[in-house]
């Protein structure tokens, strides 16, 4: 059986628990790409994918999904497509959209929201969308560095009271296959505990700085 370790690790009972849950992804670059690949590899029963990039030559040093052969493809269809041949357990829908569309809404049916963008304007977006009491698990990344933070819509900080001195960066962000890996899986993990409801970085920031290997949680309340 292809969940047979994870069973023999956490049981069948939470197995079908992830069998019931519905992530919304959003955002299939870096962090997206192995979060939504580890996910499904441990037998979530629906995800949404939603990005409405095109894929391009940068994005090839850190986004697993995506070879030079699908440069100037939809990021949705090839990571469909990717994810879709690992099995049948899990259901891929694309949703190949702008998050900052003022015709965007949440899929109703799910669990929690991954956000794995790369820009604040999107995310607060994403925030503001959410509906009461479901999970916000937030991964970033830059250089070495990352952060990965649960909140709750209702009862946590709100995003834009956490990141409210933000900057936006002139130019692409300075970013490796390293870091984005470190960060997706904590980002996956801390998914997955949302949804046994066992939660570790709620209202606590995990700050990572990978070129000493710092790991540090912040309280955001």
């Amino acid at each position: 059986m292809i969940f047979s370790r994870q069973i023999a690790f956490w049981g069948e009972k939470k197995q079908l628990i992830l069998q019931k849950s519905t992530i919304f992804i959003a955002g299939i670059g870096g962090l997206g790409c192995l979060l939504s690949e580890i996910l499904v590899r441990s037998g979530i029963g629906k995800v949404y994918l939603c990005d409405n990039g095109i894929i391009k030559k940068p994005d090839l040093n850190r986004q697993i999904f995506y070879t030079q052969k699908d440069i100037g493809k939809r990021k949705v269809d090839i990571a469909t497509k990717r994810l879709s041949e690992i099995h049948s357990f899990t259901e891929i829908v694309p949703v190949d959209v702008n998050i900052k569309d003022k015709n965007f809404i949440l899929p109703s049916d799910i669990s929690g929201v991954a956000d794995c963008l790369d820009n604040f304007e999107s995310r607060f977006v994403l925030w503001d969308k959410l509906p009461r009491n479901k999970f916000y698990v937030h991964a970033g990344v830059e250089r070495f560095y990352g952060q990965v933070v649960t909140l709750i819509k209702g009862s946590s900080p709100t995003l834009r009271d956490i990141f409210s001195n933000y900057k936006v960066l002139e130019g692409p962000i300075p970013v490796c296959a390293h870091s984005v890996s470190v960060i997706s899986s904590i980002a996956a993990t801390e998914v997955v505990k949302n949804i046994f409801n066992e939660p570790v970085l709620l209202n606590r920031m995990l700050v990572i700085d990978l070129s000493d290997f710092t790991f540090i949680k912040l309280d955001v309340k």
